[in-house]
């Protein structure tokens, strides 16, 4: 049962893949052939046909379908590794044209939104880089929190799932509140603890990750609240 649950993620585990590598590409292309781009323009607008005059846009809709088609594997922080991704390919490019002797690194161009060298570029892609990975960073650390993926892990084979109710609501502040966890284990045994949590837990499905070897041990005991049924 495992590897058939397993086997229906394989296409949307490639799509994401396939999209990472889109996000690479489309903005590797639009910073490292940017010099190279042929526009005709009119008394209105410009245009071209060249791939790297679309390719900040299109790398923008990749960015956008990464962020909610990876949600599945990487949750809160799909958007994150996306921007990351992006930022990275974008300054790579830039490095890549100075490197070809395309542009110097000081040299001005004109780019989208104005006229900047290819160094400030390369500060700008890096700094969005940056600012992905903390965003995938925190958005990894809020999504293995409410998951309790540390806590699978941690357990191992002695994992057991169980449907958990929550009752008891009192605040602590800053929306999060004490509440009294209770659930059966394999054996029928009702078990009650206490735990803190987020408002958002209340309206969503709850389990508790616990021993199978020891389910009366609280401290070994963590309430997940995922947004999809995870077992």
């Amino acid at each position: 049962m495992a590897r058939r649950n397993a086997g229906r993620h394989v296409p949307l585990l490639m799509a994401c893949a396939l999209m990472a590598w889109q996000i690479w590409m489309l903005f590797h292309i639009a910073s490292s052939e940017t010099t190279h781009i042929v526009w005709s323009c009119d008394e209105s607008d410009c245009g071209t046909d060249d791939l790297a005059g679309g390719a900040p846009m299109m790398g923008a809709a990749a960015v956008v379908a990464f962020s909610l088609m990876a949600r599945r594997f990487l949750h809160h922080a799909a958007p994150g590794v996306a921007l990351a991704l992006a930022g990275t390919a974008f300054a790579g490019g830039w490095r890549a044209a100075v490197g070809a002797g395309d542009i110097r690194e000081d040299e001005s161009v004109d780019w989208m939104i104005g006229w900047f060298s290819a160094g400030h570029w390369i500060t700008v892609a890096q700094a969005v880089a940056a600012a992905g990975a903390v965003w995938a960073l925190v958005g990894g650390a809020v999504s293995l929190r409410r998951t309790g993926g540390l806590h699978r892990l941690r357990l191992g084979r002695r994992l057991a799932v169980s449907e958990a109710s929550l009752t008891g609501w009192s605040p602590v502040g800053r929306g999060r509140g004490r509440v009294e966890v209770a659930f059966e284990d394999a054996d029928g045994v009702r078990r009650t603890f206490p735990a803190v949590v987020g408002r958002h837990a209340l309206g969503r499905r709850a389990l508790v990750l616990h021993d199978a070897e020891r389910p009366g041990d609280h401290t070994r005991s963590r309430l997940s609240t995922p947004r999809k049924k995870v077992r």
